[in-house]
C-alpha cells in the first residue's frame, strides 16, 4: 500500500482511462465529413483552418476535417446545422449533374489476372481445405484438447521465468528484422547498412554474413523448409531500394523481385513455401512466384501497406495499413472478406494464431487488438506499452500467448485467456524492433536499435535447457515490424 492506495488499483484505473481515451478516438474515426474535397476546402476555410497542406492529399485533408469535427464536439461547441445543410445539397446537386451526363452505364473495373494466378489458387483451395481438415479434426479430439491446454498452462508457467541467457553485439547500426527457423536452430537478421546475418539459435554464434541491398534492409524471413546444414534456399530480405531478394545459406542471391516503386516495408512466405508476399509504402502489396520471379498479383490499396501475415491453411492473409485499417483477403478468389478497424493510429504488426481464426493488430495507438473472424469483431483491446508497437506475435500452435515488442524497450508476454501480462522483458536499451519465439522450448530471441540480438530461456535454476529437447520441440512463430520508423 502506498498512501493508503493499492498500486495494483492505480494500475488498472491507468489502463482504464487509456483504453476510454483510445475509445474515444476511434469513435472520432467514424464521424461523418463530406465526400467532395471543395466542400471539405469550404469548411476548413470556415473554421480557419489551412485549406491544405504541403504534400496532403484528399483523404488525408479529409481526415483532418473529421479530427476538427471531433474536437469541437468534444469541447462542447455545437456544430450549426446550417453549416452542414449546403454540403448535402451541394453533393447532390453535383452527383445528378454527373447521373445526366453519364451515357453509359458504369463499367466493372477489373485486371485480368494471369494463368500462373488462377492455377496457383485452384492449388490453394485444394490444399487449404485438407490442411483446414486436419486441423478441425484435430481440434475436436478430447485428446487434443487437453493436451493443448496443459502446453498452454505449461508456456504460461515457463513464460513468467524467462531470464536474459545470450546477449550478441549483432552490427555496427541498429537489427531491424529478426527470424526464426522451422528447426529453431537458426536466426536471420537484418540491418540498416543493407547486410543480412545468420546466427547459431543456440548459442548465437555468427554463421554467414552478407551484403543484401546497396540500401537499407527492412525486413528478412526464414524460408519454411529451411534447416540448418541443408543447402538450399534460406531466407529472404527487403530493402528501401525496392527491391526483395531470395538467399541460399551460403549467402548468394538466388533471385530477385523487382516492381515496387517505393521501399518495402514487409516480406512474408506463403506456408506453402512456394511464394513470397511483399508490402510496400507504393499502396501495394504484391504475390511472386519464389522460382520463376514473376508477378502474380499486384493488389493497391488507399494507403501505404505495412504488415502482412498470412493464415496457417494458406486460404487467406492479413493486411495492416498506415490508415490504421486492416484488410483481411481470400487468396483463393482474390476478394477482401472483412476490415478490420478500431485503431487510431497507422497498424505496424500483424500475426494471425495457429487456431486459424485469432488476429492480433498493433500499431501506434500503444495497443495490440485481438479479433476473432468467427465473430467478426474486436475480442479485446491490450493497452499493451508505453510506446508503439513495433512487432506482435503468437507463440504457438494452441495461440495461447501473445508477444509484442516496443520502442519502449521491452517485449510483453500476455494469456490471450486472461489477458493478463506474464512477463515483462527489458529487452534493449533502445527501441525494439523485432521478436521472434520458439514456443515449446520457451526461447525469446529480440532485435534493436541497440544493435543487439538477445536469446531469452526459462530459468532452470542456472541449468540450460537441454539442446536435444530444444531441438525436438521447437515450433517458431516470428513477426518483425517497424523497420522503417525513426
Amino acid at each position: 500500500m502506498v498512501d493508503g492506495r493499492n498500486p495494483h488499483d492505480a494500475k488498472w484505473e491507468e489502463q482504464r482511462k487509456t483504453v476510454e481515451e483510445h475509445e474515444w478516438q476511434r469513435k472520432m474515426r467514424q464521424v461523418p465529413v463530406p465526400v467532395h474535397d471543395q466542400t471539405v476546402r469550404m469548411y476548413l476555410r470556415r473554421w480557419k483552418e489551412p485549406v491544405t497542406l504541403f504534400g496532403e492529399e484528399e483523404m488525408e485533408r479529409r481526415d483532418r476535417l473529421r479530427r476538427c469535427i471531433a474536437q469541437r464536439e468534444r469541447d462542447g461547441n455545437d456544430l450549426p446545422n446550417e453549416w452542414m445543410e449546403p454540403h448535402v445539397a451541394y453533393e447532390r446537386d453535383e452527383d445528378e449533374t454527373m447521373d445526366v451526363d453519364r451515357a453509359d452505364p458504369p463499367e466493372i473495373f477489373y485486371t485480368v489476372g494471369c494463368d500462373d494466378l488462377e492455377r496457383t489458387r485452384r492449388k490453394w483451395a485444394v490444399e487449404s481445405l485438407r490442411r483446414a481438415k486436419q486441423r478441425i479434426e484435430c481440434e475436436t479430439d478430447e485428446r487434443h484438447r487437453t493436451n493443448k491446454r496443459s502446453a498452454r498452462a505449461l508456456f504460461e508457467q515457463n513464460a513468467r521465468r524467462l531470464v536474459l541467457e545470450h546477449s550478441q553485439a549483432a552490427h555496427r547500426r541498429p537489427v531491424v528484422g529478426c527470424s526464426l527457423s522451422n528447426g529453431g536452430d537458426t536466426v536471420a537478421t537484418c540491418i540498416w547498412d543493407g547486410t543480412c546475418r545468420l546466427w547459431d539459435g543456440n548459442d548465437l554464434r555468427g554463421k554467414t554474413t552478407f551484403a543484401a541491398h546497396e540500401e537499407r534492409c527492412t525486413d528478412v524471413r526464414i524460408h519454411p523448409s529451411y534447416r540448418a546444414g541443408v543447402d538450399g534456399p534460406c531466407a529472404a530480405t527487403g530493402s528501401s531500394d525496392g527491391t526483395a531478394k531470395r538467399w541460399d545459406n551460403r549467402g548468394r542471391n538466388l533471385a530477385t523481385y523487382k516492381g515496387h516503386t517505393d521501399r518495402l516495408a514487409c516480406i512474408a512466405f506463403h506456408p506453402y513455401g512456394h511464394h513470397l508476399a511483399t508490402t510496400s509504402f507504393d499502396r501495394t502489396r504484391r504475390l511472386w512466384d519464389v522460382e520463376t520471379e514473376v508477378e502474380l498479383l499486384l493488389q493497391g490499396h488507399s494507403r501505404a501497406v505495412y504488415a502482412l501475415a498470412f493464415q496457417c491453411d494458406g486460404s487467406w492473409c492479413v493486411s495492416g495499413r498506415l490508415d490504421a485499417v486492416g484488410w483481411v483477403w481470400d487468396l483463393r478468389t482474390g476478394r477482401h472478406i472483412h476490415t478490420l478497424t478500431g485503431h487510431i493510429k497507422p497498424i505496424l504488426a500483424v500475426d494471425v494464431a495457429e487456431d486459424g481464426y485469432t488476429v492480433a493488430t498493433a500499431g501506434e495507438d500503444h495497443t495490440c487488438r485481438l479479433w476473432d473472424l468467427r465473430q467478426r469483431r474486436c475480442i479485446y483491446t491490450l493497452p499493451a506499452h508505453s510506446s508503439l508497437i513495433s512487432a506482435a506475435c503468437f507463440e504457438t500452435k494452441q495461440g495461447g500467448t501473445l508477444l509484442t515488442a516496443s520502442y519502449d524497450g521491452t517485449v510483453r508476454l500476455w494469456s490471450t485467456t486472461t489477458y493478463a501480462c506474464l512477463n515483462t522483458l527489458k529487452a534493449h536499451e533502445g527501441k525494439v524492433a523485432a521478436v521472434a519465439v520458439a514456443a515449446e522450448a520457451a526461447l525469446v530471441f529480440s532485435a534493436g536499435f541497440d544493435k543487439s540480438l538477445k536469446r531469452w530461456c526459462v530459468d532452470r535454476e542456472g541449468e540450460r535447457p537441454n539442446a536435444s529437447w530444444t531441438k525436438r520441440f521447437v515450433m517458431p512463430r516470428a513477426c518483425v515490424g517497424c523497420t522503417n520508423r525513426e
